[in-house]
């Protein structure tokens, strides 16, 4: 990459990153007292203002809400890479391929419990020019084998050909969902081994593993919590990658509650990141621990790359934020209730 395409990708990654939500945004949005109040919030006083134009406030739910908000991610994405050649390609075939994965996983849902014609009723057109698949054919599945055909020319055939459901098996949406997303990791870490700078390539690993690291200790986390699954199979629903060792994650696995896992976690290096988080719960610990970690690569790190994820990864957790006010603004909290929920 040249010096004047670092230079770019790290001015505007970081331009992006200031027209985010400010406190005094979120401030406002914790008063708003309905969903078209966020709406109208957003589209006329924030950075929103690009994917809600045309949107008519008064007449809008999450459901519309969701995907157009999240269409500012890919927006982004593709504006950076841009600048870039292929590091940036690679971070941006990893982010869109998350949307392909969800759009898959939904249509799956919506076939395992018999109403498969039920997926057009949430399928996000506004995201559908950044996908790889075509979310209309998608839409037109009405059985696995429909799935597979679509898929037929894409990375994702050969993993779900081999969850094909015998007859009268039911689908393993779960187990799908996991092996999909770990093809995605891999891919992205074969990508980074491919990278010609070493220094590049160190840092950009050490991002992923960290960022790995932080959701397996989440899902670990929530399955323990919630349900009361043995060590191996928890140890096969986490991500095959990140910095702690196999002995360490064969202990969290162990661990006979979270209370255990965290006192296990402490005495790793994540035990740093952990006493510096003001607020967080089981369910949203990993979302924590990359706002600060990515906060902390987007300003000081000089690599363009390494700037260039962690906005994304700041700017997926501010629209999870939104999200989160919208749901909390449809159950009626309280702006004081409210006011707790976003990671900043």
């Amino acid at each position: 990459m040249s010096s004047k395409s670092c230079n770019a990708v790290l001015a505007k990654s970081r331009a992006m990153y200031g027209k985010c939500l400010k406190d005094e945004d979120y401030r406002q949005l914790v008063e708003c007292r309905s969903v078209s109040e966020v709406a109208g919030y957003l589209k006329t006083r924030t950075c929103y203002s690009r994917s809600l134009t045309g949107l008519n406030e008064t007449e809008t739910h999450r459901g519309q809400l969701e995907p157009l908000l999240r269409q500012e991610i890919y927006l982004d994405v593709f504006a950076l890479s841009r600048y870039t050649t292929d590091n940036a390609l690679a971070v941006s075939d990893f982010v869109t391929s998350k949307l392909d994965i969800e759009q898959i996983i939904r249509c799956l849902m919506m076939l395992n419990i018999g109403k498969p014609e039920e997926y057009a009723l949430s399928m996000p057109l506004s995201l559908d020019k950044f996908a790889a698949l075509s979310f209309k054919k998608l839409a037109a599945v009405r059985s696995y084998d429909d799935l597979l055909n679509t898929v037929q020319r894409t990375k994702y055939y050969q993993v779900l050909l081999s969850f094909r459901p015998k007859e009268g098996e039911a689908l393993r949406i779960a187990d799908i969902e996991i092996a999909l997303n770990n093809k995605n990791y891999s891919m992205a870490m074969e990508e980074i081994s491919k990278m010609k700078n070493k220094a590049e390539q160190k840092e950009l690993r050490e991002l992923f593993n960290s960022v790995f690291d932080f959701e397996n200790l989440e899902r670990i986390l929530r399955l323990k919590k919630y349900h009361a699954l043995d060590s191996e199979t928890v140890r096969s629903m986490l991500i095959p990658y990140g910095k702690l060792s196999k002995r360490v994650i064969e202990d969290f696995c162990n661990a006979d509650d979270i209370h255990d896992v965290y006192e296990l976690a402490r005495s790793t290096y994540l035990g740093g990141p952990l006493s510096k988080l003001q607020y967080y719960d089981n369910t949203q610990i990993s979302f924590a621990l990359i706002n600060a970690y990515c906060k902390h690569h987007l300003r000081l790190s000089p690599n363009p790359t390494i700037v260039m994820i962690s906005y994304i990864y700041l700017k997926q957790i501010e629209i999870l934020n939104i999200i989160n006010l919208i749901e909390a603004t449809r159950y009626g909290l309280s702006p004081e209730e409210k006011l707790k929920l976003p990671l900043r």
